[in-house]
């Protein structure tokens, strides 16, 4: 009898298992003169905030190495381990395709951190990562801190549960189910009922 495979866990990675606000902070405020902490960080895109263009924020992500210098996220190994547990595969899908160097540095830092994932999906910047999650097949969990990447998710069929992990900049959101922390999410895999659905492990 064919077994289906394993469904995924995917996480996105900055701000959900990689701490990138502490020092992409400090390099947009040294860099305008602004004393903004990321707490008051009420929208997603800085541009607002620091009156920069897009483009001049991700040229200061690029030169000063803020997706090198991003911290992992407290629990985030925990996590990941977690979903392993509960019999799932790992799966990371971040916006980072626009760095030239994003996949690279991405798994350097990954395998750096003892993070162990099975699918590692770049996308690039306002292309959305629907096309990324439907290319994995069946997604038990899906968390991100955009909400801009949650709700497309909603809408895929093979998408089975979204979490929205709390921001400042995603406050506005009334609708989505809301982590407090990836601590949650470890007690939401151990809580009866949220092992796989679609057979044996493959």
């Amino acid at each position: 009898m064919r077994r289906h495979p394993r469904p995924y866990v995917a996480f996105d990675l900055d701000d959900v298992l990689a701490n990138l606000r502490d020092h992409l902070m400090v390099v947009l405020n040294r860099e305008t003169g602004r004393d903004i902490h990321w707490r008051q960080w009420d929208r997603y895109e800085l541009s607002g905030v620091y009156d920069l263009s897009i483009e001049q924020i991700l040229h200061l992500v690029l030169e000063h190495g803020v997706l090198e210098a991003a911290t992992l996220e407290p629990l985030a190994g925990a996590a990941v381990a977690a979903s392993r547990a509960a019999g799932y595969r790992v799966a990371v899908v971040t916006a980072r395709g626009w760095h030239p160097r994003g996949e690279a540095l991405t798994r350097a830092w990954l395998h750096g951190y003892g993070l162990e994932v099975d699918a590692l999906h770049l996308v690039r910047t306002f292309h959305g990562k629907a096309a990324a999650l439907e290319a994995l097949g069946e997604v038990a969990h899906f968390v991100d801190d955009h909400v801009g990447h949650l709700y497309p998710a909603l809408d895929l069929p093979r998408v089975q549960a979204v979490h929205l992990l709390d921001r400042p900049w995603n406050q506005h959101d009334r609708q989505l189910h809301r982590l407090h922390g990836l601590g949650q999410f470890i007690e939401l895999l151990a809580s009866p009922g949220s092992g796989p659905r679609l057979g044996q492990p493959g």
